[in-house]
Formats: structure tokens, C-alpha cells, sequence
């Protein structure tokens, strides 16, 4: 008796024995057509219907695999229209601080030195940052962090000021430094919004960090937000280029 005729190439089914369950199997797949060209960025996959078919399993685990590439950023579904094959996002981009990072969480080996600090008007600069009314009276801040004994970043802030406050009195500590960047140990600062800009050091700063004017330097901007969504500081942090690092990661990574 001779077998009915199907549209399935034995060459594509999915395999029990394959590695993981049949789902993650045909992602994989869809995801190595994707990479070869055969599936172009912007371009339609076929219909759920037409892949179980190809591919010998259900349309339920079509959706899984659609799904699973989908939460990737790999593929986009469109109502009443199908699934296609995400652009790379080139709008996305990091800076690595693991330099300076590395250094705070090691409290240990970390000193904080006070350079300056002083009530003073606020500046419309620093008032436009904390979103209050200029000459209104804030916190001026300015430290030297140091690792093992050598100046790695100095930091200028700007705090709204309240002598009640006990934000005041913890941003003289070490651990509120290492908060604005990891976003722990502060009870305080719900967010942190940071901007990296490249920086020519002066002739003071590079004194206080032990190094020359010319040496390329960033600059760290950052405002840090309180429970109510409220600027409650601003400021910056300078560092030589060895503690940052500009990265940008074009198209899909799968971790």
C-alpha cells in the first residue's frame, strides 16, 4: 500500500531526539534562516499553517517558536498582517563602567575625600537640573574618590537642600556614590538617568586626579530621582578614559 503524499521534506522535520523541546528546536531554525539571508530583515515568514506543515509539527508550537524569537526582538507579529523579521536597532548603545564599577563595590579599598561643600543660590544650570527656581538655596558638593590610595573620580553634585533631610547627610558616604550607578544601598534614589560625554580636564582637576591636562577624560553626567519622581540631585562624575568604555551592540545578541 502506498503512503499518502505530503508537503513535508523529511530533511526539515523537527526531531524527538533533537536538542531541547520542539519549539526551541524551530527557533533555532527560524533564527539560522534569519542569519544566512534566506529571511531578510522586514521581510514576512511564512504563515503558521505553512511552517507546520514544512516542518512536521503543530501550529501550537509554530507560535511557540514565533513567540520565544518575538521576546527576542528577532521577529514582530502585526495584526491581521503576520510575522516579520525585525531591523536591527541601531538606536542602541551602553557604556561600560566596569573600571569604575569594580572599584566602588570594593569598599574596602575606597576613600571619599570632602573638596568642598557648601550652601550656596543655586545657578539657573544647576536649578534647571533639580527643576526649582533659581537662587533657591541647594547643597554644592564637590569629592575626590579615591582606590587604594589613587584619585580615580571626582565628583561635582548638586542637592536639593533640607537640614531635616538624611539625604544630605548620605551623600557624604561612600555607599551613595555606588548607589548612583547600580541603583543599590540607597533608600533614597528611585532611578538614575546617566549621560557619557568626552571632557578635556583642566588644570585643577588634573592635579586633583594626579595626571595630565591632556589625557583623554569623561564626563559622567547625572541626575537621580526620589520616590515622588523628583530631581533631588545633579552633578557629574570625571575619570580618565581607562575606567569607560563606549559599546554599541548592532542587531540581535542572544544573550
Amino acid at each position: 500500500m502506498s503512503m499518502p503524499k505530503t508537503d513535508v521534506n523529511p530533511s526539515f522535520l523537527i526531531k524527538s531526539s533533537g536538542k531541547g523541546p520542539a519549539y526551541i528546536q524551530l527557533a533555532a531554525l527560524i533564527q539560522d534562516k534569519i542569519c544566512s539571508g534566506e529571511f531578510t530583515p522586514g521581510a514576512k515568514i511564512p504563515a503558521e499553517a505553512t511552517m507546520s506543515k514544512t516542518y512536521g509539527v503543530a501550529v501550537m508550537t509554530v507560535r511557540q517558536a514565533i513567540q520565544v524569537l518575538a521576546e527576542k526582538g528577532i521577529l514582530r507579529r502585526v495584526h491581521g498582517s503576520g510575522t516579520f523579521v525585525c531591523a536591527p536597532d541601531w538606536t542602541r548603545a551602553s557604556f561600560p563602567m566596569e573600571g569604575i564599577l569594580d572599584k566602588l563595590s570594593d569598599k574596602d579599598n575606597l576613600q571619599i575625600s570632602i573638596i568642598k561643600a557648601k550652601i550656596v543660590e543655586a545657578t539657573e544650570k544647576a536649578a534647571e537640573s533639580l527643576r526649582i527656581e533659581p537662587g533657591e538655596i541647594i547643597l554644592s558638593l564637590v569629592r575626590l574618590v579615591s582606590y587604594k590610595g589613587e584619585p580615580f573620580l571626582l565628583n561635582k553634585a548638586y542637592l536639593k537642600y533640607d537640614k531635616n533631610s538624611l539625604i544630605v547627610e548620605s551623600e557624604l558616604e561612600v555607599s551613595s556614590v555606588f548607589s548612583l550607578f547600580t541603583g543599590e544601598g540607597s533608600n533614597f534614589v528611585k532611578k538614575s538617568l546617566l549621560e557619557l560625554v568626552p571632557a578635556i580636564l583642566s588644570a585643577s582637576e588634573a592635579q586633583l586626579l594626579r595626571t595630565q591636562v591632556d589625557v583623554p577624560a569623561f564626563k559622567v553626567l547625572y541626575t537621580f530621582y526620589g520616590y515622588n519622581d523628583l530631581p533631588v540631585g545633579s552633578g557629574w562624575f570625571l575619570t580618565t578614559r581607562g575606567n569607560v568604555s563606549f559599546t554599541a551592540r548592532i542587531g540581535v545578541w542572544d544573550d
